[in-house]
């Protein structure tokens, strides 16, 4: 290949990847797009009109004119509710409302009237239900499904589940989840638009004591199953993005707490079973955020705090050593390394005075405790005897 031939190669790349950005990098993990086309009462495009954008939450504008086509595009939304006006010689001004969400493109197509200018038609868009703009697959989540969805502990992989193709993890491993028969640990999690990764094994380990975030913190998320556009990638699973909550030029705000324990739940069957107390168990959650301008249009604050502080009950198998072995152990430790013994003592001390603890004298344990005493005695699980067979 000459070097002429090689530098053309290299300008038609660089001219096509040109080309494909704004397609590529218009919506990303935390922002989304606004198109939609102008047209007169007949159905016909209207060329070169004013369409003025703007923030509901923040009073932000941003202002573009429909193409030879009709059409217009505004990239790189922040999501959230947004109002468009449309102005254009012979025609009314038009009002419409849209809401962006993260990763997607909204239509919010506008029909102006014709008439004075002054005039004014309020013109409220709906989502349409197939995406034309890309192939991505993803459901979006706003703040009111999140913060009303069944959620204990915060969990906030928990809406991911819900969605096409999401199954729930019920075994070991990382993840809470897999999308379409790939692994849990192909997901990935972005919080407005930064990795939240173990940044180590590259791992999505969630939940309230792993790297999510509380819900209270949430304003959006989105879950990506497949096919999704050039802005994502890393590894096959689904995305998950989430964006969080920011102030506004109007004040607003939350408090919740959630409490369970012992009086609210039942027993354990086994528990029942054999006559065993139910165990002690106090949840407390809670969640407080505000949030709005210092300087309206201009400077806004958001302040989130939440935490959750349980105890749970658990049971497990613990073996500890009969009072003839502890006597016969420390004879022989004082015999052998008498510096030690005091160790051996304040261990055997220790055992012997937790809850459950029964003192014996019927017989040594003369094996590794992990097996059945044969010499008439007793093996110790957590202060209930099991007699030898």
């Amino acid at each position: 290949m000459t070097a002429k031939k090689m530098i053309t190669g290299i300008l038609a790349v660089l001219v096509i990847a040109a080309l494909m950005a704004p397609c590529l990098m218009a919506q990303s993990a935390v922002s989304g797009d606004l198109t939609g086309t102008v047209t007169d009462p007949s159905g016909a495009v209207v060329s070169g009109a004013t369409v003025t954008l703007k923030s509901d939450a923040t009073g932000a504008t941003r202002t573009s004119t429909s193409g030879s086509n009709g059409t217009y595009r505004f990239s790189l939304l922040s999501p959230g509710s947004y109002t468009v006006t449309v102005t254009a010689s012979g025609f009314s001004k038009t009002t419409s409302t849209a809401s962006v969400n993260v990763g997607q493109a909204s239509i919010a197509d506008v029909k102006m009237a014709v008439g004075a200018s002054s005039t004014t038609v309020e013109v409220n868009s709906i989502a349409p239900l197939v995406s034309a703009d890309n192939a991505d697959l993803s459901t979006n989540f706003n703040q009111n499904t999140i913060a009303n969805s069944p959620n204990g502990g915060n969990d906030l992989t928990y809406i991911a589940q819900t969605t096409p193709g999401a199954t729930m993890n019920t075994g070991g491993g990382y993840g809470n989840f897999s999308v379409y028969g790939l692994p849990a640990t192909s997901n990935v999690f972005t919080v407005n638009g930064e990795n939240d990764m173990d940044p180590y094994l590259n791992l999505n380990n969630s939940g309230a004591t792993n790297l999510m975030l509380g819900r209270n913190d949430l304003q959006e998320a989105t879950v990506i199953s497949n096919a999704y556009s050039g802005q994502y990638g890393q590894q096959a699973g689904a995305q998950v993005n989430y964006v969080t909550k920011s102030g506004t030029n109007q004040f607003h705000g939350n408090a919740m707490y959630f409490w369970n324990g012992s009086s609210m739940n039942g027993n354990g069957w086994f528990n029942s079973l054999t006559g065993t107390p139910k165990p002690f168990a106090n949840n407390n959650q809670w969640a407080a955020s505000i949030g709005g301008p210092i300087k309206k249009d201009k400077w806004f604050f958001f302040v989130n705090n939440e935490g959750i502080r349980f105890i749970l009950p658990a049971s497990s198998i613990v073996t500890a050593w009969s009072p003839n072995f502890i006597n016969g152990s420390l004879a022989a430790v004082a015999a052998s390394d008498p510096a030690s013994l005091s160790l051996y003592q304040k261990y055997y001390s220790l055992m012997q005075g937790g809850p459950g603890y029964t003192a014996r004298t019927d017989g040594p344990c003369q094996t590794c405790c992990s097996q059945r005493v044969r010499s008439g005695g007793t093996h110790w699980r957590s202060g209930i005897r099991w007699p030898d067979s």
